[in-house]
């Protein structure tokens, strides 16, 4: 068995490590490791659960120097905030004192007030992880000199390329000096990410681990053609025996919605998306991994930085974008070694999509029957045996059953008199048709108003801006929230502060 040692690690940090429970380094660990810690440049291929996180920051650590205020010795630039958070807290855990110890780090990222950032490059850090556009802010602001940076990672650089922050990364690169190491990780190598190794790189050693696709191996599979009027009750079936689960969903919207119906359920349940305060996110996501939530409501803003321990289950709720936005909502489960399962519902239109993906990712091209009254659902976070009816899909002749993977249950014909329309059709004189948003600092969601059913909603979820529905990188607005058939008096009931 490889050591961190013999990688070449210190010991004081190969301890921490050690006390982490972390013994053997991962095969990402093993190659960039040595290399890192010689100066070179790096640009490895690896991609979610791979363990490139302490790949990276490992070696920073080991070299860091001590560092003038605002002129911080490395800096790592991160797609997300929330990434940034977990490559904070990550760093700060191989420290001995990580409230007094050596070297220093500070996060920079948008939704956080910049003037306490600020302070914080003044008294002065080692480390600098930031998220580029505010990065580019306290540039702007004079508040940052880069010009002593001899090490810089680019973590997620597809993921960056995704989202458009390639050109501020550009900016960032250009500002440094000629003299510093460039380490980038990222899960594919396309033509933009390509443009970067080749104007910002010199010689890197290259680097692949496949570990995506050895993530989706330790992952069990499953894609329930269902109703979206069965949608919710499939969901409280298969969430209720894991210890963790994260549901994704395409929009702000619905994840609100969806949030609330859980919780109108008992089930102890938050949301988390990018019409939130960045206060109110990280009270989220310490409330769902210290376990006082078991479910987190998310759209794919949280797919990426998010590393929770006991997460069990990963439900798509909605159909992700593509193979890569089903990959790295998948691997928030079954995460360095572990098994874990994920679970898909579509509807019998989206069949033919899925059988794509399932065949772009290597997965089997299998298709079962969401009935929720299935008593094996209940199996699929425990990865116990799933006896779910088995879908036949077929190019020529559609959709058609298969054989019952075990005895009882058999189907039951779609659901029409549940609370959750059709996607597509019009709402069904829902709270009075149109769903305005009301005002909740700033469209944060840190607290959930009293709602009647029959009453308005006019102070429901947070802020509507111009009228419309809000959501995080588009998609179907409407696919979870045109639900009708409401009748009765709808549930009151408050779910506090975050």
């Amino acid at each position: 068995m490889t050591t961190f040692n013999e990688l070449g690690v210190a010991s004081h940090i190969s301890t921490r490590l050690a006390e982490n429970n972390i013994l053997e380094p991962t095969e990402i660990q093993k190659v960039v490791i040595p290399d890192a810690l010689q100066g070179l440049d790096v640009l490895a291929m690896a991609g979610t659960g791979s363990g490139k996180t302490l790949a990276f920051l490992i070696p920073v650590l080991q070299r860091a120097p001590r560092s003038a205020p605002n002129r911080p010795y490395a800096l790592i630039l991160v797609p997300t905030r929330e990434l940034a958070l977990q490559v904070r807290d990550v760093f700060l855990s191989l420290l001995s004192h990580p409230r007094r110890g050596l070297p220093r780090i500070g996060a920079i990222y948008g939704g956080s007030p910049i003037d306490r950032q600020i302070r914080d490059l003044q008294r002065g850090v080692e480390v600098v992880v930031a998220t580029p556009g505010r990065l580019m802010d306290l540039m702007d602001r004079r508040a940052i000199d880069l010009s002593e940076v001899t090490s810089v990672v680019i973590d997620e650089a597809d993921r960056m390329a995704d989202m458009g922050f390639l050109p501020p990364v550009e900016e960032i690169l250009s500002s440094l000096s000629e003299n510093h190491q460039t380490m980038l990780f990222s899960a594919t190598l396309d033509g933009d990410v390509r443009k970067i190794v080749n104007r910002y790189m010199s010689s890197p050693i290259h680097h692949e681990v496949k570990a995506e696709t050895r993530s989706l191996d330790n992952m069990s599979h499953y894609f329930l053609v269902t109703h979206d009027n069965d949608k919710l009750e499939i969901v409280k079936q298969v969430t209720s025996t894991a210890r963790k689960s994260i549901i994704f969903v395409r929009t702000r919207d619905n994840a609100d919605r969806l949030a609330d119906d859980l919780h109108g359920e008992g089930i102890n349940v938050d949301a988390l998306h990018g019409n939130m305060r960045q206060s109110a996110r990280e009270r989220v996501l310490h409330r769902f991994s210290k376990g006082a939530t078991s479910i987190l409501v998310a759209t794919d803003v949280a797919a990426r930085g998010i590393d929770v321990a006991g997460l069990d289950l990963v439900v798509h709720f909605e159909l992700p974008d593509d193979h890569k936005a089903y990959i790295h909502r998948s691997g928030r489960t079954a995460r360095a070694g572990t098994s874990g399962a994920v679970v898909t519902l579509l509807r019998r239109s989206q069949m033919r999509t899925v059988n794509g993906l399932q065949k772009d990712l290597g997965l089997p091209q299998q298709l079962f029957m969401g009935n929720p009254e299935e008593p094996t659902l209940t199996n699929i976070a425990t990865l116990e045996e799933f006896k779910g009816e088995e879908v036949v899909f077929s190019d020529s002749r559609g959709p058609s059953r298969g054989r019952s993977g075990g005895s009882g249950g058999g189907y039951r014909p779609f659901r029409s008199n549940s609370s959750y329309g059709r996607q597509g059709e019009p709402s069904s004189n829902r709270d009075g048709g149109n769903r305005p948003y009301g005002q909740s600092e700033g469209g944060s969601r840190d607290s959930y108003p009293t709602r009647d059913r029959n009453s308005s909603r006019g102070e429901s979820y947070g802020r509507r801006e111009g009228g419309n529905r809000s959501n995080d990188g588009g998609g179907e607005s409407s696919s979870y929230g045109n639900r009708g058939n409401y009748d009765g008096q709808r549930r009151s009931s408050r779910r506090g502060n975050y």
